[in-house]
């Protein structure tokens, strides 16, 4: 088995994302409750479950996960990725971007799977769908773990987001198997429109320091 953790980007760190470490906090902490608090057979976090359009599920999904494991995964993705557009962004935008991340990739899973969902990587693709759009060049420190052996390695954001973005496509085509594929990619895509409309109107401004954003790749601007 192959595995890539990512745990650090190469990115300026422009404020404190304080939105997203409260994002993180809250879906670990009713995560947690959910699987390990009293009561568990009430029924209690049922609403939250992603089934068809139906409010608080269509959001509230992104707070719970079917086990430690689909937690942990889902965290250590959005910490990394999350971190580093909330603090290139403001908490204010990024609270904004995650939510319709969010919003839109339960929309694609419903339209598209219509089984019931939860957990956050519909929600956590569209913040990797933002930094192929506004950090395509920059690189991704990762942890690899491989049979029983280990290490570190790093490569461009797009190499890996483009790797992921096609074992998505094909888990979705081989049906899915309990993995909600359409949301990752429904997330992935909105998040990556959201990045280069966003880097069109100036509402989203990388720095000098920067490499160039896909937009600038695009337009063929010269590089810095």
């Amino acid at each position: 088995m192959f595995i890539l953790i990512p745990y650090e980007i190469e990115t300026l760190q422009q404020e404190r994302p304080w939105a997203n470490w409260l994002i993180v906090a809250a879906c670990s902490l009713v995560s947690l409750f959910a699987l390990f608090g009293p009561g568990l057979d009430s029924g209690e976090f049922d609403s939250l479950v992603l089934d068809g359009f139906s409010f608080p599920g269509i959001l509230g999904h992104v707070l719970l996960h079917g086990d430690i494991f689909h937690l942990l995964g889902n965290m250590v993705f959005l910490w990394v990725f999350g971190n580093a557009i909330c603090t290139n962004t403001s908490n204010w935008i990024y609270l904004g971007v995650f939510t319709l991340c969010a919003l839109m990739s339960a929309a694609v899973h419903v339209l598209m799977d219509g089984s019931p969902a939860i957990g956050a990587s519909g929600a956590v693709n569209g913040m990797v769908g933002m930094i192929l759009a506004m950090y395509p060049l920059n690189r991704v420190y990762l942890f690899w773990v491989f049979m029983i052996r280990g290490g570190t390695t790093s490569c461009r954001a797009w190499v890996l987001i483009l790797a992921w973005f096609v074992f998505d496509i094909w888990g979705a085509a081989g049906g899915g198997e309990g993995v909600a594929y359409w949301a990752h990619i429904g997330g992935l895509l909105t998040g990556l429109m959201t990045g280069l409309v966003g880097l069109h109107f100036g509402w989203f401004r990388l720095t000098e320091y920067d490499n160039q954003s896909l937009l600038d790749i695009v337009r063929r601007e010269p590089e810095k």
